[in-house]
C-alpha cells in the first residue's frame, strides 16, 4: 500500500524531531562533559540512509549536515558529506548489507573512519598540529562516536517502524 502524503509529512516531522533530539544531546548534553565529542549527526544520516533507502538517506543527510554546519562545521563540506554518506549507506544495504543494526554499525564504521581520516588529514597536510596530537583527539571521538551509534539507530528505526517505510524493497 502506497504511502499517503499524510504518512509522508509524519515520517519527516518524527526523522526531524529525532535530528533535533540528537543534535540536542549531542552539543548540549554531551558537550559540556569533559570527553571526545562525538559526531552523532553523521551516524544519523548513515541510519536514515540504511533504514530507508539511498534516496531518503541522500536528502536526510543533507538535512544533518545543514544542522551540524550551523553548529560551526565545515560549512557546505558538512552538507555534501553527509549527504553523500546517507546516499552510500542507503545504497550499501540495499545491494550488499542487511538493513538492520549490523549494517548500520558497519556504515557508520566506514563513514566515521572517513570523516575522522579526512579531519585528521586535511590538519596534517596544513601542519596544524603534530600526528600524536590528531591521533589523540581522534581516537577518543571515534570511540564515542561507535559507542553511541546503537541509541542513535534505535531512534531512527522507531522513526521508521512507526510510521512506515518509505523505500519498499
Amino acid at each position: 500500500m502506497p504511502m499517503t502524503r499524510r504518512d509522508i509529512i509524519l515520517k519527516w516531522t518524527s526523522y526531524l524531531t529525532v535530528m533535533f533530539l540528537v543534535a540536542v544531546v549531542n552539543y548540549y548534553v554531551l558537550g559540556p562533559l569533559p570527553i571526545s565529542l562525538p559526531l552523532l549527526l553523521p551516524v544519523l544520516a548513515v541510519a536514515g540512509g540504511t533504514l530507508e533507502g539511498a534516496p531518503f538517506g541522500a536528502v536526510y543527510g543533507a538535512s544533518c549536515g545543514m544542522v551540524m554546519s550551523s553548529l560551526g562545521y565545515l560549512g557546505p563540506g558538512c552538507v555534501i558529506s553527509l549527504s553523500l554518506f546517507g546516499w552510500l549507506s542507503g545504497l550499501t544495504t540495499q545491494y550488499l548489507l542487511r538493513r538492520d543494526a549490523w549494517g548500520h554499525l558497519i556504515c557508520s564504521l566506514f563513514s566515521i573512519l572517513i570523516w575522522e581520516g579526512w579531519t585528521v588529514g586535511v590538519r596534517l597536510v596544513s601542519h596544524t598540529a603534530p600526528a600524536g596530537v590528531l591521533l589523540r583527539t581522534a581516537a577518543p571521538e571515534l570511540l564515542w562516536t561507535l559507542a553511541l551509534a546503537l541509541p542513535v539507530y534505535w531512534a531512527g528505526r522507531f522513526c521508521c517502524v512507526n510510521y512506515g517505510r518509505i523505500y519498499h524493497e
